[in-house]
């Protein structure tokens, strides 16, 4: 008997009916692939032919739907289906796909409820430098987000773009942001929200932003190169004095950060603006895409902000100065914006 039972195993062994030792080939699933793969595409587009930055940064990535969660990482998912999925700048990854139940448990191990967000964060103490998060795009479609200048999938498409390009910027601004948040206490979340959080209902300070903004975005399109610098200068002064008036007493610590987060959320909105106006991105039209992507000026950091790398690719193409924007140190866009103007 123990004979027999001994040829079975071996007999099933040879072919193939237990895997001792082999790894189960991923199932294909093509409408992941492709939805994330068209967000993986833009990333390349932009990196290459816009920053011209090569190198990706290590992340794990956290993608679901209204059922399922799609992930590199072995934190969020321990144990799940073998899926294929994309590539990103040709480095392959291990894809799983395990139903959420409603929660995610994120790969630096806190768990969320499933809902409509995106971000990318530090991954502390790991060798992955940060994760990123992300709906699929059906589940957008029933939160009923809307966009209409750009589309819904341009749309996401533009988010994706936004928070990934920070995924890439953990080894300066993710380092900066970790620093400002440890040494920083105001009465708000410490968030890229924290300047218009605390000053939304301050009347002069309001009047004062708006009027800077509004200097910036005429600065941005206007063609007479002379005009232009004035109009940017102007905006500067308006900046300082903005900076100057309010950030005082228990806000003086806000000018490095409010620099902090124009630049960060304004890279963000520049990244999401050139997919969309690129030939082989969206290749909208710029006006149709800058209303879009402005969004009523809903975001402070980010509208000013993009105003700002609107005017610096006038001055200065974006592979110029890129590498200062996903390197090793942070510089403000103020600071470049300024340089320029002193060798124009």
């Amino acid at each position: 008997m123990v004979k027999n039972i001994a040829l079975f195993i071996l007999t099933l062994f040879l072919c193939g009916g237990f895997a001792f030792g082999q790894k189960s080939e991923p199932v294909a699933d093509a409408g992941f692939t492709s939805q994330v793969g068209k967000w993986f595409a833009a990333w390349e587009l932009i990196c290459r032919d816009v920053y011209g930055i090569k190198k990706l940064e290590p992340v794990e990535f956290v993608f679901f739907d209204d059922q399922d969660v799609y992930s590199t990482s072995k934190i969020t998912i321990p144990e799940g289906e073998l899926i294929t999925g994309p590539k990103l700048l040709k480095r392959s990854f291990v894809w799983k796909k395990s139903p959420h139940r409603g929660s995610l448990t994120l790969p630096d191990k806190n768990v969320v409820p499933v809902g409509l967000m995106s971000f990318a964060a530090e991954l502390k103490g790991e060798k992955a430098g940060s994760f990123f998060v992300m709906p699929l795009p059906d589940f957008w479609r029933q939160a009923e987000v809307k966009s209409d200048e750009l589309g819904l999938e341009n749309l996401v498409t533009g988010v994706f773009l936004h928070e990934f390009a920070h995924s890439q910027q953990i080894r300066n601004f993710g380092k900066q942001l970790g620093a400002f948040e440890k040494n920083n206490r105001f009465e708000t979340e410490f968030s890229d929200d924290i300047v218009q959080n605390l000053f939304k209902k301050n009347a002069p300070y309001t009047e004062l932003y708006v009027k800077e903004v509004r200097t910036f975005y005429e600065a941005s399109a206007e063609k007479n190169k002379a005009a232009k610098i004035a109009l940017i200068k102007n905006g500067i002064e308006l900046l300082r004095k903005r900076q100057a008036d309010f950030f005082t007493g228990k806000f003086e610590n806000l000018k490095p950060i409010d620099e902090f987060f124009l630049t960060m959320e304004g890279l963000g909105q520049y990244t999401m603006y050139a997919w969309l106006t690129h030939e082989r991105g969206a290749n909208l039209p710029a006006e149709i895409v800058l209303k879009g992507v402005r969004r009523g000026g809903k975001s402070w950091s980010q509208d000013e902000g993009l105003a700002l790398f609107l005017i610096l690719e006038k001055f200065s193409k974006p592979k110029k100065w890129a590498k200062k924007m996903f390197g090793n140190e942070t510089e403000s866009v103020i600071n470049l914006v300024s340089r320029e103007l002193t060798e124009n």
